[in-house]
């Protein structure tokens, strides 16, 4: 037992304990079914999430809608069940998390784990010092800082920390330091908290040869771009895929053989048309070129037929793990999220170097998977961008981004991206000013971008990059729907603005609205879908990573009175204000109570950092 991370595989104990006394299977009714899509009714709420891994009475799904007690599940296979008829609901992503934790927990109790894991982990749980080298490397086309990012990542002897506010060029910065490792011939893992993001920095890969990089994960999550990537596309692409491909002729033949043959009696030993298919699609994948058919045909004459089949199909397997094997083992990088780098396939990979974007959004708890599969590790995120949402059975600490761990306790380690390249520069000095002390920059060629209107004929509407529709003292009052609320004046304000823009030529791919409120943004949906609008409306957290030429922002709440004190802290908190405004290009629209959102400090201070010139106080006009 390793005494010296004693405190750590306690906590991580509790926090497994716990987890565990969660995710118990639930019990439900079965409301709907349309062919593969399953309503079900809970007995209690559940907090399962949209695209969440489930299985209903052993049978694997997605969920796709969660309304507390109503769930919606598409399914991925073929099922018998029927309306009214009990079944039971188990979260087995969880399952996976637990799984993993559990691995990770018993490695560092039992002292499982090498010299640069411990490394690793003194790093995070102590202070250690950060030492550099000075190599020199080749760097084009990027900003100064951006330079300095990729040179300090490059020569950290551990580690170093990339902070990249809205717009900065993280990617960018992040694609040169991946190319600059594997021209040194490193193995890289590169991670990140979203499928989204992962596939965005594939996606500007593509001067590495497709045969050098291995994308993990759920293949209905990757995007098309990087579906060339996955482990059974790598497998075909293998120098040997021509010839297995002639011989899936004579496996053909193999097939017609075998079903003239009178000894396979229906219905006791019937060799089944999917069966063969399987065996096809398996040889097809694998690249053993000694493997002869012809040799199976002549074994087959002697042998029970079924019994052959059964054989062969067994060492294609063993072939096919065989190729995968390699093939971890040879591709310099290898790509998953943060919670895939915990799949069987990377189990006993060690990496040179791990990369983890959106570092700020991951807990520490999780960040340990990938964390304990590398030598060197680079951070790259933003502390004043959106953090890793609460898990209650864990303690303040775990549940702390690992970036902003690693920042505050190493404060001289770390490279700020100064310039950004996304928004109108008086959209961005907001932001500089209210979240970056100032350090915020804008770059000349997009910083005086905005909307163009051929029409001003809409008084709530013009060509200022900021807009803040006022509507305090208008009774704009919400309704109060259980934990939620929907303000459908608001949505007026929304159907109005959407209306004027659309009529000046804007599309709809070019307008996003957030709104802090779950139940206002379907409202929302359910408004523009009447009027046949489809323009993209979410949540803040899930437009993290986002941008849009305009975005309008829907705050809701109004009713007369206070805020309480969690209202506060929900819609006035500093990481989702950034954010929320920082997706924007040309055009921000902020619409809310300005006298009630008042009361929260932190959305005082966004008031006051609008120019009176740009807020529309709506008790003027009506």
């Amino acid at each position: 037992m390793n005494k010296k991370y004693t405190q750590l595989t306690y906590q991580l104990k509790q926090l497994i304990k716990r987890e565990q006394q969660d995710n118990q299977t639930q019990k439900a009714q079965i409301n709907k079914i349309q062919d593969n899509i399953i309503e079900i009714s809970l007995n209690n709420p559940t907090a399962l999430k949209v695209n969440t891994q489930i299985e209903l009475n052993r049978i694997k799904g997605t969920i796709i809608k969660n309304r507390n007690k109503n769930i919606t599940i598409k399914l991925q296979e073929k099922h018998e069940f029927h309306t009214n008829q009990e079944v039971k609901l188990h979260n087995i992503q969880q399952d996976i998390i637990i799984k993993k934790l559990h691995e990770l927990e018993s490695s560092i109790e039992d002292d499982k784990i090498n010299n640069s894991n411990k490394e690793t982990l003194n790093t995070i749980l102590y202070k250690t010092n950060t030492t550099f080298q000075n190599k020199e490397y080749n760097i084009q086309n990027l900003n100064k800082n951006q330079e300095l990012a990729v040179l300090r990542s490059l020569n950290a002897n551990k580690f170093h920390i990339i902070q990249g506010p809205p717009g900065t060029g993280k990617t960018h910065t992040i694609i040169e330091i991946i190319k600059q490792l594997y021209k040194q011939g490193m193995k890289i893992l590169i991670t990140t908290h979203t499928h989204i993001a992962l596939d965005n920095i594939l996606e500007k890969l593509d001067d590495i040869p497709q045969e050098d990089i291995l994308r993990i994960g759920n293949t209905s999550k990757i995007q098309d771009t990087s579906k060339k990537y996955t482990i059974n596309n790598q497998i075909k692409q293998d120098k040997q895929y021509k010839e297995i491909l002639k011989r899936k002729k004579e496996l053909q033949e193999v097939k017609r053989s075998i079903q003239r043959q009178d000894v396979i009696q229906q219905p006791n030993i019937k060799i089944e048309e999917s069966l063969l298919s399987k065996i096809i699609q398996k040889i097809t994948r694998t690249k053993n070129t000694e493997y002869s058919i012809h040799k199976n045909i002549k074994e087959t004459q002697n042998k029970n037929y079924e019994q052959k089949i059964t054989e062969l199909n067994s060492e294609i397997q063993e072939i096919k793990e065989a190729i995968q094997n390699k093939l971890l083992k040879t591709i310099p990088i290898i790509a998953s999220t943060v919670l895939s780098s915990s799949s069987y396939l990377t189990k006993d990979i060690e990496f040179d170097y791990m990369i983890m974007d959106e570092a700020s959004q991951v807990p520490v708890y999780l960040s340990l998977i990938p964390l304990m599969k590398t030598n060197k590790f680079i951070l790259i995120g933003d502390n004043k961008q959106l953090q890793p949402i609460t898990n209650n059975n864990t303690i303040p600490s775990l549940n702390k981004s690992i970036f902003n761990l690693l920042i505050e306790k190493y404060p001289d380690n770390y490279t700020f991206l100064n310039i950004q390249y996304r928004m109108n520069h008086e959209i961005s000095d907001i932001a500089s000013k209210l979240y970056y002390n100032g350090r915020l920059q804008t770059n000349e060629t997009n910083a005086n971008q905005r909307i163009i209107l051929k029409k001003q004929d809409n008084i709530l509407l013009n060509e200022d990059p900021i807009t803040f529709i006022d509507t305090s003292n208008m009774n704009y009052d919400e309704t109060q729907k259980s934990s939620g609320c929907y303000n459908k004046y608001e949505v007026e304000l929304i159907l109005n603005l959407i209306k004027t823009l659309i009529s000046n030529n804007i599309s709809e791919e070019e307008i996003g609205i957030i709104t802090p409120y779950r139940k206002q943004k379907l409202y929302i949906q359910k408004i523009l879908q009447k009027q046949e609008y489809n323009i993209e409306t979410d949540t803040i957290y899930r437009f993290q990573g986002r941008e849009k030429n305009i975005i309008i922002i829907s705050f809701c709440k109004s009713f007369r009175g206070s805020l309480t004190k969690f209202q506060k802290r929900f819609i006035a908190d500093k990481n989702q204000l950034n954010v929320s405004i920082t997706r924007s290009r040309k055009k921000l629209i902020l619409i809310g109570n300005i006298s009630l959102l008042s009361h929260a400090e932190n959305f005082q201070a966004l008031v006051r950092a609008v120019s009176p010139l740009n807020t529309i106080f709506l008790n003027d006009f009506y």
